[in-house]
């Protein structure tokens, strides 16, 4: 005999208060959990910031902690405005793969084509050695040049390539991580696009998101709530060194929350804003190539409760200058996101993230 069961029917009706008292029983333990885990680093002076929890977009925990500035005791809260450094790359990589859609852009083609003053070998570059960090350019530019408090234009940072850059490798030929090469990549996205590419990001990605707490931060330009960097010296916390953000341009010089970062997360699973073809190459992180490296992001897989499928695919990037450190964890097959943003440098961020993973494993939310 086979029992047919409808939520009408009195077996699931006399469950249900049962079922419903399990999930708000975990809805409240999660964030308890987290939170108290979060806080033993907050006490050891190990974390400043704010962190965000996500299942499918929903919040499962949210929170500030400490100072956004630590001398007027300013706290962080889950609004604070953060730098976060590298995780700028993911955001540029989408800013390439849009104008790849459009067909102004070949990721195969010598960026000579869009950049015809490079210096030759530098104009042999494609966008794919670009995104993939297989250029053999220099890490950072103070690599090539003293940094100055200053804005840099873009026509003196080409000038610069071409007088001091020099290529450490055959491109292409294996993964050397470097910002060279998406403010490389952020010089083809201005001579295509015929902008800034700080007005490129505002357009394109930031307004049609509805990112409004987000923006490039120059020298001299930027949001007076943003949360200050420090450091920590002799068990003191202290202010960071001078902000040289022109010099991240690309690769770094991003401000957001981790509201807006959640925004953006969720436009990933959708084809309006990047469509499949182009995660498919933004996410290939071609395992034992390129250091787990897709187009600005890192690529690396993650252990599931599902016996069918008892591995995911974890799609991340971290940020870490003048103060800031960030991590963006995205497990796309359970769609769970852990953002944290933080306001002191260093902190222990790997540690951090993978002790809440661990938490949401325990709760079966992976």
């Amino acid at each position: 005999m086979i029992l047919k069961l409808t939520k009408h029917s009195p077996w699931v009706k006399a469950l249900l208060p049962i079922i419903a008292c399990v999930f708000v029983g975990r809805s409240q333990e999660l964030p308890k959990e987290i939170d108290s885990f979060v806080q033993g680093f907050e006490e050891k002076q190990e974390f400043n910031g704010t962190i965000l929890v996500a299942k499918n977009g929903q919040v499962l925990f949210q929170k500030g902690y400490g100072f956004s500035n630590v001398a007027d005791k300013t706290e962080n809260e889950v609004a604070t405005k953060f730098s976060i450094g590298s995780l700028t790359k993911s955001f540029m990589a989408c800013a390439i793969m849009q104008q790849i859609e459009k067909g102004t852009l070949d990721l195969h083609a010598p960026i000579r084509n869009y950049i015809p003053e490079l210096r030759d070998d530098l104009g042999k570059l494609t966008l794919h050695h670009l995104l993939k960090n297989s250029s053999g350019l220099p890490v950072h530019l103070n690599r090539l040049t003293t940094l100055e408090y200053r804005d840099i234009s873009s026509k003196e940072l080409i000038q610069l390539y071409n007088e001091k850059a020099e290529l450490s490798m055959e491109p292409g030929s294996s993964y050397s991580y470097s910002n060279l090469n998406y403010q490389l990549a952020a010089l083809v996205l201005e001579k295509v696009s015929g902008i800034s590419y700080e007005q490129y990001m505002n357009d394109k990605i930031f307004k049609p998101l509805k990112m409004h707490s987000s923006g490039i931060e120059r020298t001299h330009k930027f949001p007076s709530d943003k949360a200050k960097g420090h450091q920590v010296e002799n068990g003191e916390i202290i202010p960071a060194q001078r902000n040289f953000m022109a010099y991240a341009k690309g690769g770094g010089d991003m401000y957001t929350t981790v509201l807006d970062l959640l925004k953006w997360d969720q436009a990933l699973y959708t084809d309006d804003f990047i469509s499949e073809e182009a995660k498919e190459k933004l996410f290939d992180g071609t395992p034992g190539i390129y250091g787990g490296y897709g187009y600005g992001f890192k690529i690396k897989y993650y252990k599931r409760h599902s016996d069918s499928r008892p591995e995911g695919k974890l799609v991340r990037h971290g940020g870490s200058m003048y103060g800031y450190v960030c991590n963006l964890h995205r497990y796309i097959d359970d769609e769970i996101t852990i953002i944290i943003l933080g306001n002191i440098r260093p902190y222990p961020i790997m540690e951090i993230t993978e002790g809440i993973e661990s938490i949401l494993f325990k709760y079966h939310y992976l």
